[in-house]
C-alpha cells in the first residue's frame, strides 16, 4: 500500500471529504479525512477490492464517534439551558432534510451514500458489509420510503382526469 497510497490519496481525497462534510460541519471535517487516511496507511490491505468502500467505512465510523461526542455535548448544554431553540424555515430542502431525519437511520445512510456521495452499488456494499445486489435492494426501499412521505398536492377532479387519460394515453 506504501508505494500506491499517495495516488490513493490524491484520487480518493475530494470524496472522502465530501462525504465528511455532508455529515458534519465545523473544523472536525479535516481532522476526519486526516484520521481516515492515517488508518488507511496503517491498515488498508494493498490488495484490497474496493478501497474506496474501505476510505468511505472507515470515514464513517470516525464521524459517527464524533457525531456522539457531539451529541453528548448537546445533551450538557441542553440541560444547562444554553441551547436555543431551532428555526422552523419551510422549504424543499426543509422538507427533505425533515422527511430524510424519519426514515430509519439506515434508509437515511444508504440515500446518502448512492446521491450526497455518489457512490456505486458496489462501494456501498462494501461500506455496508453487504452484496452489492442486496445493496440495490436497500437503495430500492430507501427510495420508495421517501417517495411515501414525501407530501403531494391534491388533485382536483378535472385535472385527475386530464392526467389520468394523459397516463393511459386516451
Amino acid at each position: 500500500m506504501r508505494d500506491g497510497f499517495e495516488a490513493l490519496y490524491r484520487a480518493q481525497y475530494e470524496a472522502v471529504h465530501r462525504f465528511a462534510t455532508r455529515r458534519l460541519s465545523g473544523p472536525g471535517v479535516d481532522d476526519i479525512v486526516a484520521s481516515t487516511f492515517e488508518l488507511a496507511w496503517r491498515k488498508l490491505p494493498d490488495d484490497h477490492p474496493q478501497p474506496v468502500g474501505w476510505l468511505i467505512r472507515t470515514a464513517s465510523n470516525l464521524v459517527k464517534a464524533e457525531l456522539r461526542r457531539q451529541a453528548r455535548e448537546r445533551r450538557a448544554l441542553r440541560d444547562a439551558d444554553i441551547m436555543d431553540a431551532p428555526d422552523d424555515e419551510s422549504s424543499e430542502l426543509d422538507t427533505l432534510d425533515r422527511l430524510l431525519g424519519q426514515l430509519p437511520q439506515a434508509q437515511r445512510e444508504i440515500l446518502r451514500l448512492a446521491y450526497w456521495d455518489g457512490l456505486t452499488a458496489a462501494q456501498i456494499a462494501v461500506v455496508l458489509g453487504c452484496s452489492e445486489q442486496a445493496a440495490w435492494k436497500r437503495i430500492s426501499r430507501a427510495k420508495a420510503a421517501l417517495r411515501a412521505a414525501w407530501p403531494t398536492d391534491p388533485i382536483d377532479g378535472e385535472e385527475a382526469e386530464t392526467y389520468a387519460s394523459e397516463r393511459d394515453g386516451r
